[in-house]
C-alpha cells in the first residue's frame, strides 16, 4: 500500500507539472470541456480517497485540486488572450489523472479487501475462542472422567475383594453343609437300622396298631375301675374305634369318673329300699294296721331273697336286686326298665352310673375280642 501511495504521489507531481505546462499552451472550447471533465474526475477521486480513509492520499488530492485551480485560472487567461492549447499536454494530464484514479481504485479495493480480511480475522478469532472454550470444557470433562474412572476402579477393587470374601464364605458354608448333610445321613441310616430292629421285634404297622388299641382300652378300663377321670384314656380309645361307635355314656362321666362295680353293688341296697317304698305306700284310706303291715312287708321283701316270679313291681325289684348282688349290672338294668316311673326316678343316678359301667365293660370286651381276632388272623 505504501508503494502504491508513493506511485500516486509521483504521478500527482507529474500532473502538477503538466498542468503548469498546459496553462501556458491550452486554448479552445474542446480544451475547456476536457478541463471541466478533469474537475469532475478530480472531485470523484477526492470522494474515493475520503471513503478509503487514507490521509496521505487525501492530502495529495487536495494538492491536485490546488494545481487544477491554478490550471483553470491560467486556462482562463490563455483563452482571453486568444492563445492556443497544447493538446499533447492536456492528453498527458488526462492519462496521468487516469493513472491516479486507477491507483486510488486499487487503494480503495485494498481497503475493502483489508476490511473483509479484518472481518474474517474477527470471525476466525471468535471461532478460535469457541474452540478454546470447547477445549477447556473437554479438558474439564476429561479431568472429571479421570476422577470417575479412578472412583470406579476403586469401587471395582472393593467389589472384587468383597466377592472374594463372599466366595470364601460360600465355599466354607458349602463344606460345612456337606459335612452336616453327611452327618444327618449317617444318623438317618442309624435310625433306619434301629427302626428295622424295633419293627422286627414288634411286628408291622398293623400289629403295632392293634397293640396300641389294646393298650388304650386296657388303660381306659384301669382308669374306670379306679373311679378316677378318664378323658385322656377315652380320647385315645376313640381314635382307634369306628366313627359310628356310641360313646355317649362314657363321655358323660369322663370328667368325674365312674364308680367301680363293687361300689355300685354296695350302694344299691338302700337305693332299692327307697325304690320299693315308692310303690308300696299304703292307700290314704287305710287304717293304722294296714300302714304297719305295708312297712314291715317292705322291709322283709327287699332285704330277703324272696320270690322273683311274678309280674308286679315287687317281683321286678327283687330280680333287679338279685342281679346286682351277683354283679350282673346288665340284668339289673333290664329289670330297672320295667319298674314304675316313681321308683325309676329314685334310682336314676345309680342307673346312669351303672350304664356307664356296663358300656365300659362291653367296650372293653369288644376291643379285646377285636385285638384277639386281629392277632389270630395275623398269625394264620
Amino acid at each position: 500500500m505504501s508503494t502504491e501511495l508513493q506511485d500516486v504521489l509521483g504521478r500527482i507531481s507529474g500532473v502538477e507539472s503538466r498542468l503548469g505546462e498546459l496553462a501556458e499552451t491550452s486554448s479552445g472550447a474542446d480544451a475547456a470541456s476536457r478541463i471541466d471533465a478533469l474537475e469532475t474526475r478530480i472531485g470523484a477521486l477526492a470522494e474515493t480517497a475520503e471513503a478509503a480513509g487514507t490521509e496521505a492520499l487525501e492530502r495529495d488530492i487536495e494538492g491536485l485540486k490546488s494545481s487544477y485551480q491554478m490550471l483553470a485560472a491560467k486556462f482562463g487567461a490563455i483563452t482571453t488572450d486568444g492563445g492556443s492549447v497544447d493538446e499533447e499536454a492536456l492528453s498527458g494530464l488526462e492519462q496521468r489523472l487516469a493513472s491516479a484514479e486507477a491507483a486510488a481504485a486499487k487503494t480503495s479495493g485494498f481497503e475493502d479487501t483489508l476490511g473483509s480480511l479484518s472481518s474474517e480475522v474477527s470471525d476466525f478469532t471468535k471461532r478460535l475462542e469457541n474452540v478454546e472454550a470447547t477445549a477447556k470444557a473437554a479438558q474439564t470433562a476429561v479431568s472429571t472422567s479421570d476422577v470417575s474412572l479412578k472412583t470406579l476402579a476403586d469401587s471395582q477393587a472393593r467389589a472384587s475383594e468383597t466377592l472374594a470374601t463372599l466366595s470364601a464364605d460360600i465355599r466354607s458354608s458349602a463344606e460345612k453343609q456337606a459335612a452336616d448333610l453327611t452327618k444327618v445321613r449317617e444318623e438317618l441310616e442309624s435310625l433306619s437300622k434301629r427302626l428295622a430292629a424295633v419293627e422286627a421285634t414288634m411286628g408291622d404297622a398293623t400289629a403295632r396298631e392293634i397293640a396300641a388299641r389294646a393298650l388304650s382300652v386296657s388303660a381306659l378300663k384301669s382308669a374306670v375301675d379306679s373311679g378316677r377321670a378318664y378323658e385322656t384314656e377315652l380320647a385315645a380309645v376313640r381314635a382307634g374305634l369306628p366313627k359310628d361307635t356310641d360313646l355317649a355314656a362314657l363321655e358323660a362321666h369322663a370328667k368325674t369318673g365312674v364308680a367301680p362295680v363293687s361300689v355300685l353293688i354296695a350302694e344299691f341296697p338302700p337305693i332299692a329300699r327307697s325304690m320299693f317304698a315308692e310303690f308300696s305306700q299304703p292307700e290314704r284310706g287305710g287304717d293304722m294296721l294296714d300302714s304297719l303291715l305295708a312297712g314291715a312287708k317292705s322291709i322283709i321283701a327287699v332285704r330277703g331273697p324272696g320270690d322273683e316270679s311274678g309280674t308286679g313291681p315287687e317281683a321286678v325289684l327283687r330280680r333287679m336286686e338279685n342281679a346286682v348282688a351277683r354283679g350282673d349290672l346288665g340284668a339289673g338294668l333290664d329289670a330297672y326298665a320295667n319298674l314304675p316311673d316313681a321308683a325309676k326316678t329314685v334310682g336314676a343316678d345309680w342307673a346312669e352310673r351303672a350304664r356307664a359301667r356296663v358300656a365300659i365293660d362291653a367296650l372293653t370286651e369288644k376291643a379285646s375280642s377285636e385285638v384277639l381276632s386281629a392277632l389270630s388272623r395275623r398269625d394264620s
